[in-house]
């Protein structure tokens, strides 16, 4: 079987959630099939900038896996009207002609080729812009409206919880036969780091004090204002920092605004993206993680953290009590009171601490990017039967 990945190579680049996805499940699909062939695509660039570096497979694996990039404009495909264009004309034969007729068309992202052959299969992530469109931008919404459209042609459809899972089925009348629930996992590299490593992180972003983290982009759906009144509330009793650590993304402006009208200067470190090597041992030195999120497809900074063996907290928001389990400690997401309550207690108990340190640790073990590249790789071979 013949099957075409794609793989924007931009997402390759200081990864978050969707690039840390594509980038795992690849390498693990490569590492656990070894009867199918691959097609990686890295999208279309006329020009690759010097930071970005396209996809090397193992070159044991060099007669199974070709890497291809078209050139072709980067803002030209990903224009709103290129995007229509290529839904509307959705059944030419055109990724049949450039990649000689794949079996399966898999795709973690929008917007796709036009195909006449072969089975396509999508992930759909979270269906937030959706659900709540006020929490993102209206490209956003166009295109989540543009891949569930897409998603009407798939035979297979790959989600990360039985939450989004339930969406697609009770609000959007999909089959639920076709759509597979591949939960994430923490990377191997999470796990509780040596105690020089942490105290060279901490040297590194100035950490002098204990300090509360969170890990995510600096977004209205994190909700990490609310994250900071709870913070607010406690800071008497505390000597904690609370360090934020993600890139700005839209409208994040709010956030840092708050953080002077709450006089939270002196006590909040915001680093930006740091390197992946980083958060291993920021999440190991940190008294407890806090994810405050108000939906999400999966969740996987609070699994990473409880890997790290790092106690959280995190709201009870869809999907996230599929992740943590009773793990951590859960909370309504606009409920400052209760976050605050959260903070309080776990920070005042050591033996809550360690509680669900040992806890995170088993419910860790539940979840391993091998069982989400086998759970895919079969609603790959489902789709191609057309089951």
């Amino acid at each position: 079987m013949n099957i075409l990945f794609y793989a924007p190579l931009e997402i390759f680049h200081r990864p978050t959630g969707p690039g840390i996805y594509t980038s795992q499940l690849l390498k693990t699909l490569l590492k656990i099939d070894d009867q199918n062939r691959y097609i990686v695509w890295h999208g279309c660039m006329v020009k690759m900038p010097p930071y970005l570096r396209p996809f090397q497979p193992p070159s044991d694996l060099s007669d199974r896996v070709q890497v291809h990039l078209t050139r072709f404009p980067t803002r030209l495909f990903h224009h709103p009207k290129m995007r229509s264009f290529l839904l509307k004309f959705a059944f030419l034969p055109l990724a049949d002609w450039l990649f000689n007729n794949p079996q399966v068309y898999f795709s973690p992202f929008y917007p796709f080729l036009p195909h006449r052959r072969g089975a396509l299969v999508l992930t759909i992530f979270d269906l937030t812009p959706l659900t709540l469109p006020h929490f993102h931008l209206p490209t956003s919404v166009r295109v989540s409206l543009l891949t569930l459209l897409w998603a009407k042609r798939a035979k297979h459809l790959l989600t990360f919880s039985e939450a989004v899972k339930r969406q697609l089925v009770e609000w959007l009348g999909f089959n639920s036969q076709c759509i597979t629930v591949t939960p994430l996992a923490a990377d191997k590299r999470f796990y509780p780091q040596l105690p020089e490593s942490i105290a060279s992180i901490r040297s590194k972003y100035g950490l002098s004090k204990p300090y509360i983290l969170f890990v995510g982009t600096i977004e209205p759906r994190k909700n990490v204002i609310t994250l900071l009144h709870a913070f607010a509330k406690i800071r008497k009793d505390f000597p904690h920092l609370l360090v934020l650590v993600g890139a700005r993304g839209w409208y994040s402006e709010p956030v840092f605004a708050e953080i002077e009208s709450l006089g939270l200067q002196n006590r909040v470190i915001h680093t930006e993206y740091v390197p992946a090597d980083d958060l291993p041992p920021l999440m190991s030195g940190a008294e407890v993680f806090v994810y405050p999120s108000l939906a999400e497809g999966f969740g996987l900074p609070p699994l990473e953290a409880m890997a790290c063996g790092t106690p959280v907290i995190c709201s009870n928001s869809p999907a996230l009590p599929e992740v943590v389990g009773d793990a951590a400690i859960t909370f309504p997401p606009t409920s400052v009171e209760a976050l605050s309550d959260a903070l309080n207690f776990i920070l005042k108990n050591e033996d809550v601490r360690k509680t669900l340190r040992q806890k995170g640790f088993e419910r860790v073990k539940q979840f391993s990017w091998e069982r989400t590249a086998r759970l895919t790789l079969n609603a790959f071979e489902q789709a191609a039967k057309g089951e």
